[in-house]
């Protein structure tokens, strides 16, 4: 997971935070360089720094207010803080970054890295409880990890999509004590299927479903009388990466476990959801005290 998914986004007032008078202005070239060559960036990594939030060079006026919003260069001080703060070795936090996706090494600023250890810390567990759901159905960690960052950068992109993602949980409870989907009716199969697309299309993923090499539709796949024995499921991003692959063991199907899987990688994507609004929460607050 990248340093770029570490700063803010959700900015009330570009021009009160920032002090700018000028639509056009912008620091000094030459204090400019001076910065980056202090902070070892080039100035293509800056500007891939800030494009990629929406946020102009030209919106500050001075290295000062520039410096304010990047934050602090890790060093070995502040990073021993750090680690003193949350109780945690350097073994113990590469762990817990491990366990995301994550590395210390993807960070600059100790700002950004603590704002992501405190969400990590506080969703440890939780993160664990996920991944043992969907290892059920042959999900590795690495699999739900890379699906965990993918949908931060889904998020990023397009900041009001996994906000409904609550919602969609709410709606697919009522299916949990479902014993056998083909059951359901034909008005509560489409209920089912349309939650489960709505899911589909908010996490800006395709998925796919096979049986003998021959594609089905999730429609399909629901009115089965018969649990199939080959469900292969493919979850490619929308630029075609492969995130996840699995087959799915009849027994899932015959026992509805499907859904309450279903509703994991649902957890996934509000897990995401949350770590992105903290991580520019967390750089607003880091904002505003500078101002002060």
């Amino acid at each position: 997971m990248v340093y770029l998914k570490a700063i803010l986004v959700s900015l009330v007032s570009v021009s009160f935070l920032f002090h700018t008078h000028s639509a056009n202005a912008a620091p000094p070239q030459s204090e400019l360089n001076q910065y980056l060559s202090e902070i070892g960036w080039t100035n293509q990594e800056l500007q891939d720094y800030l494009a990629y939030y929406e946020i102009p060079l030209d919106e500050f006026d001075t290295i000062e207010d520039l410096k304010m919003i990047m934050g602090t260069p890790i060093n070995s001080e502040n990073f021993q803080e750090l680690l003193t703060r949350y109780q945690l070795t350097e073994q113990e936090l590469n762990a817990l970054m491990d366990h995301f996706g994550d590395s210390v090494k993807d960070y600059k600023f100790i700002e950004d890295l603590d704002a992501t250890v405190d969400f990590y810390v506080n969703h440890d567990e939780y993160m664990a409880e996920v991944e043992n759901g969907l290892e059920d159905l042959g999900i590795t960690e690495e699999e739900t990890e890379r699906f965990f960052n993918y949908l931060a950068q889904v998020e990023e992109n397009n900041k009001n999509n996994l906000d409904q993602m609550e919602t969609l949980d709410t709606r697919i409870e009522k299916f949990f004590d479902v014993e056998d989907p083909s059951q359901l009716s034909e008005e509560e199969i489409n209920e089912l299927v349309q939650i489960l697309e709505e899911s589909i299309a908010l996490y800006e993923v395709k998925v796919t479903f096979s049986m003998n090499n021959k594609e089905i539709t999730l429609t399909e796949l629901l009115k089965m009388k018969e649990a199939p024995n080959n469900l292969y499921i493919s979850v490619f991003s929308t630029a075609g990466e492969l995130l996840i692959d699995f087959t799915l063991p009849a027994e899932f199907f015959e026992t509805a476990d499907v859904i309450d899987q279903g509703e994991d990688m649902i957890h996934v994507g509000e897990l995401s959801d949350e770590y992105v609004d903290h991580m520019h929460d967390e750089k607003y607050k880091n904002a505003e005290k500078e101002l002060k």
